[in-house]
């Protein structure tokens, strides 16, 4: 099973981009997907708050510049 955490914040249309990508991935592999608002804690809002969206892949970080179809898929098993 892969797991993806995927690290967002309210009104994120780059989420939402990179929430689709995971859907049409989850179709093709199996994934656990955890949705975590960084803006319910105040440690993730200071280490994210620039950067969402981000991604890690069975424990493999992305940054918004790097997340692709391709990338994430690279990451799965």
């Amino acid at each position: 099973m892969n797991e993806i955490i995927l690290y967002t914040k309210q009104r994120c249309p780059l989420c939402e981009e990179v929430r689709s990508l995971v859907d049409l991935l989850s179709g093709e592999y199996q994934i656990e997907v955890e949705e975590i608002d960084i803006e319910q804690n105040e440690e993730l809002m200071s280490k994210y708050l620039y950067e969402v969206p981000v991604l890690e892949v069975n424990g493999d970080e992305l940054d918004y510049r790097s997340i692709t179809y391709t990338s994430i898929e690279e990451r799965l098993h």
